[in-house]
């Protein structure tokens, strides 16, 4: 890209900005807690996937959120082999947080930026062929 493709993409970025930017990978263990809130559906996972050992978070709080700038917050995709055929699928974890603050009680949309902490709850697993066209996947 020219360096003037690269600066009015820097700017689009910046003035668009929302509460969120693009997300980032992590340890997929990081999402043992919210895959233990369903045991049955772990255990199905688990039994029947080698999960990879890492994960990409779809969204990344910006720093506009003073004390979680940079936290990851669901969907979550995890690569994943089926251990009999051994073909790869994609896990989607799909979530719902709540932006928390210091007392744990949950903040309006317009306070959010002001929260101290994230409680996510794992709403629905879904399971996808990988896909080579990198888009965000759609969680009910």
């Amino acid at each position: 890209m020219t360096r003037s493709l690269c600066r009015l993409l820097q700017v689009l970025i910046a003035i668009s900005a929302g509460p969120c930017l693009a997300g980032g990978t992590l340890d997929s263990k990081e999402l043992e807690p919210l895959i233990r809130q369903q045991p049955t559906v772990r255990e199905a996972l688990l039994s029947s996937l080698v999960l990879s050992n890492s994960a990409y978070a779809e969204l990344r709080l910006g720093s506009h959120f003073i004390h979680l700038g940079g936290a990851r917050v669901g969907p979550y995709t995890i690569r994943a082999t089926l251990k009999e055929s051994h073909k790869e699928v994609e896990v989607i974890l799909c979530t719902k947080a709540r932006f928390l603050d210091d007392q744990g009680s949950e903040l309006l949309e317009d306070k959010r930026m002001q929260a101290t902490r994230i409680d996510e709850k794992l709403i629905i697993v879904m399971l996808k062929e990988p896909s080579t066209i990198f888009a965000s996947p759609e969680c009910p």
